[in-house]
């Protein structure tokens, strides 16, 4: 009950409800006033019982406040003889609703007070039952003794309702995440299977494409120059989509960002927020700048990335990136020395530690081996495609210039 209760207090509800609290706390004021005024003709008494009121407005509000203007007057009036202090006066009962608002809406040291106070009231209440008769010990007057007890009950019951709807609302959150991972958990599984089904098909037959078009252009090598030509033209753009499919058979699998993706134009980027984050770079480029696939070009950033974070994670501070171009690969080596208290670098799936680098590298159609010791030394290899009749102009760091332009490299 006190849950739906609760439920159905929105803010607009709890607004209404502190106004409409306000108000019956000044009634309950000006009542007590009068009705001093008319029992004991001393305007002192009633002025004296004006702040009780306080302790329905306040309650929810400032609940210790509440009890401390509504309790004092009342104590003083019990300890002048006022026959309206008794406990079966209606006096008390803002002193009953701030007890509660206590232990309700109070902090946990305000919550002791409460009980304290309600403790301390109802054995002085049953004490003056049992010793001074003219209480009584009806039914009715019993619960008036217990007051201040079933006070505290009330509260306790609000705060247990309360702390049961936040943990429902906590245990709902959990099982929506829950379901959530499920569902992507369900979802990435779905992807896997459907990219092993296209590796199968698509993969197996372009490999056996490039398997037919290289035999046939062995076998028509002496006897004819432009079918052999043709036939390697088929065997590299075959090799090529290969690549290509097993790059996209990777984001498959897993769950990429969409939109660009980066290549070889945004290494010199990649090298100086490296160099930001604290790592002491040094960069050497050999030959001329080949031509790589879109697809061989995100390997090689994400693992020319991989590899510097590892450097500045694992390492001293300092490494070194090595680019060398060949007739049919380039080759990427990242040196660094490696800190004695740190353990080597290792990871899980694609895009994640040296597994993640392995599987780039493999799918770009190229390969990558590492050594730990006392310097780290990755070197991946990545093939090229035909390089063009003309060459690639510098446009940084890593742009294409001959060894000697970038011998000494860049240092931060």
């Amino acid at each position: 009950m006190f849950d739906r209760l609760l439920a159905r207090l929105s803010d607009r509800g709890q607004h209404r409800l502190l106004i409409a609290e306000i108000v019956i706390g000044v009634l309950f004021s000006a009542a007590a006033f009068y009705t001093a005024l008319d029992l004991t003709s001393s305007s002192l008494i009633a002025t004296a019982l004006l702040p009780l009121g306080a302790g329905i407005a306040l309650h929810r509000v400032a609940p210790f406040k509440a009890l401390a203007i509504s309790v004092v007057p009342l104590i003083m009036l019990l300890l002048l003889g006022f026959s309206g202090g008794t406990p079966n006066g209606a006096y008390w009962l803002p002193v009953y609703v701030a007890l509660f608002g206590t232990v309700a809406y109070g902090s946990d040291a305000v919550r002791w007070v409460g009980r304290s106070a309600a403790l301390g009231l109802t054995a002085i209440f049953v004490a003056g039952g049992i010793y001074v008769s003219s209480y009584g010990l009806g039914a009715a007057g019993f619960v008036v003794l217990l007051a201040p007890a079933i006070a505290v009950v009330a509260g306790e019951l609000v705060v247990a309702a309360s702390r049961r709807r936040a943990l429902g609302e906590v245990v709902e959150t959990v099982s929506t995440e829950r379901d959530a991972a499920l569902t992507r958990a369900d979802l990435e599984a779905e992807r896997s299977r459907v990219a092993r089904d296209v590796h199968d098909i698509v993969a197996h037959s372009l490999t056996v494409v490039i398997a037919q078009a290289d035999g046939a252009r062995y076998a028509t090598a002496e006897r004819d120059a432009q079918a052999a030509e043709a036939f390697e033209t088929i065997a590299r753009s075959a090799r090529d989509a290969l690549a290509d499919v097993r790059v996209l058979l990777t984001e498959l699998r897993h769950t990429q960002e969409s939109g660009p993706q980066p290549g070889l134009a945004d290494l010199d980027g990649l090298l100086a927020a490296m160099r930001d984050s604290g790592l002491v770079l040094e960069t050497r480029q050999f030959g001329d700048r080949g031509r790589l696939t879109e697809a061989r070009q995100l390997a090689l950033y994400r693992i020319t990335q991989e590899a510097l974070t590892n450097a500045l994670r694992h390492g001293d501070g300092t490494a070194t990136l090595e680019l060398e171009w060949g007739q049919s690969a380039v080759d990427l080596v990242v040196t660094n020395p490696a800190r004695s208290d740190s353990p080597a670098p290792s990871g899980v799936g694609a895009g994640h530690g040296i597994d993640g680098m392995r599987e780039r590298a493999a799918l770009a159609g190229g390969e990558l081996s590492i050594h730990h010791g006392g310097v780290v030394r990755l070197r991946a290899r990545l093939p090229l495609e035909p390089a063009p009749s003309e060459a690639h102009p510098d446009d940084g760091e890593l742009g294409g210039s001959p060894v000697l332009a970038l011998e000494a490299g860049s240092r931060a």
